[in-house]
């Protein structure tokens, strides 16, 4: 309340002005005026308070909001990649089948007790369903991959198994073709340089020398006759001087009984005489 001669702030039971010393005269409006003066302060005041706690939770669910979309975006994300994982692992798997066959398969045995062996059907005479196949290659036996490649615009299956017998039914030689090797490109993977044959040496373990060529065979033939594994690589780099690209099969002959390197060799590839012969 305040003194009605100078307008300073009393209390209520004051009855001098502490002010101006003025006598104190409330009358029943300025009591009415001075509560509903408080009482429009406390309505401003719980107002505040309460656009606060509104400004507040509003901010709170926005938060809640933005959590709960990032929550739903993180999950979705995890499942892409989980998928994306497991067909990796799949195909992997997968790619890996023909090369887990080969290596069942010994040299010596018979071929029906090996088909039994490993539960395989080994189909005899030249019978691929991939005719690029039966023209490259002379095999008595053939186990291939259920699903093709595409290899230069040939399709060819991912991988194929073949066997050679002597004549009473011992395996002699194996043959793995790794199409799926070349699937992305009939060329091989590009090299920076020319890969020199002089890089590796001889009686260099196999493992080793493969890890400094860092590529991956197409081709492995296990022989009984030597006692050998050839391997088969592929790449492709540009030439400087013409800037062509140049398609060269890598091969490195490996003991069968050390592991060790024996012999390697490379050949450049023409593709027209490629295409031609009805294989890339």
């Amino acid at each position: 309340m305040r003194c009605t001669e100078c307008g300073s702030e009393v209390a209520e039971n004051d009855v001098i002005c502490r002010s101006c010393g003025a006598e104190i005269i409330f009358t029943a409006n300025d009591v009415i005026n001075d509560n509903a003066a408080d009482e429009n302060e406390n309505i401003k005041e719980n107002t505040r308070s309460t656009k606060k706690k509104s400004s507040a939770k509003n901010r709170k669910d926005g938060k809640n909001k933005r959590a709960f979309a990032v929550g739903i975006a993180s999950v979705l994300i995890a499942a892409v990649l989980i998928t994306i994982i497991i067909i990796c692992i799949v195909s992997a798997v997968k790619s890996g089948e023909g090369r887990r066959l080969f290596d069942k398969v010994p040299l010596g045995r018979d071929v029906e007790k090996v088909s039994a062996d490993t539960e395989t059907d080994f189909i005899p005479g030249e019978s691929s369903a991939y005719g690029a196949l039966n023209y490259i290659a002379d095999y008595d036996y053939i186990c291939e991959s259920e699903k093709d490649a595409d290899v230069g615009g040939i399709k060819v299956p991912q991988w194929a198994v073949m066997l050679d017998e002597d004549g009473t039914g011992n395996i002699t030689k194996v043959t793995l073709y790794s199409f799926g090797v070349l699937k992305h490109n009939w060329m091989g993977v590009k090299l920076s340089e020319k890969f020199e044959t002089s890089s590796i040496d001889f009686g260099m373990k196999y493992k080793e020398a493969e890890r400094k060529l860092g590529l991956k065979p197409y081709a492995v033939v296990k022989d009984s006759n030597s006692n050998t594994e050839t391997y088969t690589y592929r790449y492709h780099y540009t030439d400087t001087e013409s800037g062509n690209n140049c398609v060269m099969n890598f091969c490195m002959v490996v003991s069968d009984v050390d592991g060790q390197v024996k012999d390697v060799s490379e050949e450049k590839l023409d593709y027209l005489n490629l295409i031609l012969s009805g294989i890339s």
